[in-house]
């Protein structure tokens, strides 16, 4: 029996052997074997209890384990994403770029160190505003009309130009990419962005257009711009019917003028002159620069040709005006030709060509005038450039030659001196008239070589008729203003006298006014080295350009030459009597010689003589001859 069950009969007072009824035996039993089978039970729950508990602590221990090294890997983790994000941290603050991000309204919520140098805004002002509403940002409308959509619809944006203007006042040029910024769930919540200053790029790839499209020196539009502008402007003239002008103007003597002064004082002329052009032309009207002393200029929807002329000759006047730098004065004119769309010619190149022969006519005509394009023109431009091609081989062909004219003494006529005259018999042209080619040489430079040739010529010649026995006056050449302006004129001199043993009084030089006049200091301290190795220095052409007696009187001058002009009404026309007779007094004042030239009636050799002018020379005295026909018919044994 269970001892729970007999302990419990005992306290009832009971003897499971002798007191229980034989019926109860069976119900004892039962009662019995349930205490046991509960015994059996609860240690069978016991044992399955420890067992669990057992296995709960087991299980516990790994889960602390489990976590111990979750918290190992988080930590880790954790130091790795806070280095990673300080990593990215410095990059964004050492980055020049500016880096942002956007919320899905386009408001800015995180931005990098690089946006507030960009924009000069700390990062408050920055964050909450919309990027493309920041003050001072700068986008093209219709780029932005084409960014809008691409914004609406969340897709990418790659390199976008734009500006910001900071709030010191100056400007940076960005490109700017976006793309948008996606959650776990592949939803867009914004967009992330970079700008990159190109600010130095730009101004650099400004620079380089503005040196292919501008000249340097002046700032005005270069050829390549100005041709882009005429194409233009033909296109609208053609559209409109509206007439235009296409003027070049040439700086007269202006490359004698920079050969003198030096490169640094021609290009502030230069300058000079570029800010005259643009002064007096209209808004609406162009001037640009071709190189050199050429500028053109562009005129729509101009005027007749009397318009026209008045534009210019106050053009020229403006032109003519005295330059004063480093206390100098310096005078220069211009020459212009133009050529007017439709009549003169249909596109840009005709113009151009047209309006440059024109503007050759005007230095034919004595510079410092107007000249419109004619279709005579077009033969006169290929002549003078054949002629300016074969004159480069005419020395070493043998093509020049020199005449000389007589200069005598105005009361007997007793001869005084001889003037060399260059001449040009070409193999392809024949004789070639020194007005027609004189100025060939002068404009494309050849001039500087011919007068050295003349020069040398001379005096060989000087030398070769006393070799011969005759006796032989002052030879003059005529120094062109190019030659005039060669730092090596002196030495030529001197090197062309010493080689044909000739004195410094056998050369005399002759200069115009002109040459003198455009930069009168050195003018006056060559002709002063001239006269100091004993040269007798002429002034050619007097009454045709400043003819005053300040100016005369700086010049160690010994003669003036009287120009033909004032010669010619002699004696019927009062008004050049009245200049003959001014010229000769005032010349006479200074103890200076009177050269008349272009004399050709007793008439007015007379009328000279009553003025008290001391030579003459022309054709009633000696027409120019060649050095064999002088020696045989004017020149005299010595």
């Amino acid at each position: 029996m269970h001892p729970l069950l007999l302990r419990q009969l005992k306290r009832e007072g009971l003897a499971p052997d002798s007191d229980v009824p034989e019926r109860l035996y069976g119900l004892l039993d039962r009662i019995s074997r349930a205490y046991s089978e509960a015994d059996e039970e609860r240690q069978l729950l016991d044992r399955a209890q420890e067992l669990a508990s057992r296995e709960n602590e087991a299980l516990c221990e790994n889960l602390r384990a489990e976590r111990a090294a979750l918290e190992q890997k988080v930590e880790a983790r954790t130091t790795d994403l806070q280095l990673s994000e300080a990593r990215l941290r410095s990059l964004l603050s050492l980055s020049v770029d500016a880096v942002w991000e956007q919320d899905e309204d386009h408001r800015l919520r995180l931005v990098s160190d690089g946006m507030c140098l960009l924009t000069a805004l700390p990062t408050e002002r920055l964050l909450g505003q919309r990027l493309f509403d920041l003050p001072g940002f700068r986008i093209n409308d219709g780029q932005m009309q084409q960014l809008l959509p691409r914004l609406e619809s969340r897709a990418s944006l790659r390199e976008v130009a734009c500006q910001f203007d900071r709030p010191d006042g100056s400007v940076r040029h960005l490109r700017i990419s976006m793309e948008p910024a996606v959650n776990a769930a592949g939803q867009v919540h914004g967009y992330r962005g970079v700008a990159r200053d190109i600010t130095s790029e730009t101004l650099a790839a400004q620079r380089l257009d503005c040196m292919a499209r501008f000249d340097s020196l002046t700032g005005l539009p270069n050829r390549t711009h100005f041709v882009e502008m005429v194409d233009h402007a033909v296109a609208r003239a053609r559209r409109s019917g509206q007439p235009l002008a296409v003027a070049l103007v040439d700086l007269d003597r202006f490359k004698t003028v920079n050969d003198t002064v030096g490169h640094a004082m021609g290009d502030e002329l230069l300058r000079t002159m570029a800010a005259r052009l643009r002064a007096n032309i209209r808004e609406v009207d162009s001037v640009a620069r071709l190189g050199g002393d050429e500028f053109v200029l562009l005129l729509e929807s101009c005027g007749s040709e009397g318009e026209l002329s008045t534009v210019f000759n106050r053009l020229l006047a403006a032109i003519a005006e005295p330059v004063e730098l480093l206390d100098r004065t310096y005078l220069l004119t211009g020459s212009v030709g133009l050529a007017r769309f439709p009549d003169d010619g249909n596109d840009t190149s005709t113009l151009l060509r047209h309006a440059d022969a024109a503007m050759y006519l005007a230095k034919e005509r004595g510079k410092n005038n107007v000249q419109f394009y004619t279709d005579s023109l077009a033969t006169q431009s290929a002549r003078r450039f054949e002629l300016e091609t074969a004159l480069r081989q005419a020395i070493a062909r043998q093509e020049l030659s020199l005449h000389y004219q007589p200069k005598v003494a105005a009361t007997d006529g007793q001869l005084l001196g001889l003037e060399a005259l260059l001449r040009w018999n070409s193999g392809a042209y024949g004789p070639v008239s020194p007005a027609e080619f004189i100025p060939v040489a002068e404009e494309s430079g050849q001039i500087v070589e011919i007068g050295a040739w003349v020069l040398r010529q001379a005096c060989w010649q000087m030398r070769a008729w006393r070799d011969s026995g005759l006796a032989v006056p002052p030879v003059a050449v005529n120094l062109s203003a190019h030659q005039f302006a060669d730092n090596n004129l002196v030495t030529e001199i001197e090197n062309a006298l010493a080689l044909n043993q000739l004195a410094p009084a056998d050369l005399e030089v002759e200069l115009t006014e002109s040459v003198l006049m455009t930069e009168p200091e050195r003018a006056r301290g060559v002709l002063h080295h001239l006269r100091q190795l004993g040269l007798h220095v002429t002034i050619d052409d007097f009454g045709t350009g400043y003819s005053s007696l300040a100016y005369l009187k700086r010049f160690p001058a010994g003669t003036v030459k009287l120009d033909r002009t004032f010669v010619r009404g002699l004696p019927d026309d009062s008004d050049d009597s009245a200049i003959a007779g001014a010229v000769v007094a005032m010349a006479h004042s200074l103890r200076l010689l009177v050269v008349a030239e272009g004399v050709e009636t007793e008439k007015q050799l007379e009328a000279l003589r009553a003025l008290k002018c001391d030579q003459i020379q022309g054709y009633l005295t000696g027409r120019p001859v060649d050095a064999a026909t002088l020696a045989k018919n004017v020149l005299r044994p010595q």
